[in-house]
């Protein structure tokens, strides 16, 4: 580089200018959104044009998206579809014997009962968050009744 001679110089600055344009050019292409739509609209019309599979697919994934996310917004709208039953575990079954009457005969026939809903882990969390809710209410109500009186007096 010390040795180099002027024109050795000159050429070097040059090329530096070059690739210095080139790369502000580059820069400036990026940058310009309405030409950036505008070519990836060209590319997808041409890409239509020569296998429109790929697109047909992506159009009906997103179709399929939109389609799940409304019914999911319409079954958790409605109080109907809830799916509440999933949390609670199918009911154990007890065996219920035949009683048996003063004349040692038979009454009934023998059944299947539902076992006691206390040890339910999932039962005792909905019941927990019940009261939960009721005390809230509670407290709420005694909150406005509060306020109520206060703006009365004011």
């Amino acid at each position: 580089m010390p040795n180099d001679s002027m024109p050795e110089l000159e050429l070097r600055n040059v090329r530096t200018r070059e690739r210095l344009v080139a790369t502000v050019d580059r820069i400036k292409q990026k940058a310009d959104v309405p030409a950036q739509t505008r070519l990836a609209v060209a590319k997808t019309k041409q890409r239509w044009h020569r296998d429109p599979t790929p697109l047909v697919a992506l159009a009906l994934t997103a179709a399929t998206g939109v389609a799940a996310i409304v019914v999911g917004v319409r079954f958790r709208a409605h109080p109907g579809n809830r799916l509440d039953a999933v949390r609670e575990p199918a009911p154990v079954p007890v065996f219920k014997p035949v009683k048996i009457g003063k004349d040692g005969k038979a009454k009934g026939v023998p059944a299947f009962a539902r076992k006691d809903d206390r040890k339910n882990p999932v039962f005792q969390e909905r019941q927990a968050a019940e009261k939960r809710r009721k005390k809230t209410a509670k407290q709420a109500k005694k909150n406005r009744k509060r306020v109520a009186r206060a703006v009365k007096r004011s």
